[in-house]
């Protein structure tokens, strides 16, 4: 992989990065899906979820809420022309019950959660996927 490759490779593996928090934190679940392979890993919570319709599960067993994900420190290595790795830190915030943008702020002093994605993907005819997804939680919220 020359130095073009590998920009091009980084590039469209933050905007993956980008549409998957995105997708996640407006409940779009049907465009989140499609950026996992059909046999893709899932791991939250130490619970492995593989395949479109155990993840898809994972959302629809949750309470509504309002969550936001920030990730930071994007690393990515190329395994292959085709396959790579990476590692994202990530803070999410999230409140319990249905918020509107006309309730204003969301009182919130903290964090729920810091930790890492670890991450394998792999370059389809769509473009880059997720082929697995693991969260590991570092920090996390006390009441």
């Amino acid at each position: 992989m020359n130095v073009t490759e590998r920009l091009e490779m980084e590039w469209e593996l933050k905007r993956l990065n980008d549409d998957y928090v995105r997708y996640a934190d407006q409940q779009d679940f049907d465009s989140f899906l499609k950026l996992f392979t059909e046999d893709a890993v899932l791991e939250i919570g130490g619970i492995e979820r593989k395949g479109h319709d155990a993840i898809r599960g994972h959302f629809g067993d949750r309470e509504q809420m309002v969550t936001r994900h920030i990730c930071t420190n994007l690393w990515y290595e190329p395994v292959d022309d085709n396959t790579a790795e990476g590692e994202i830190y990530l803070t999410v915030y999230r409140c319990s019950g249905p918020y509107t943008e006309k309730d204003g702020p969301i009182p919130y002093d903290r964090p729920d959660w810091i930790g890492e994605y670890h991450d394998k993907y792999v370059r389809t005819p769509d473009g880059w996927k997720f082929s697995e997804r693991r969260l590991s939680v570092r920090f996390e919220k006390v009441a």
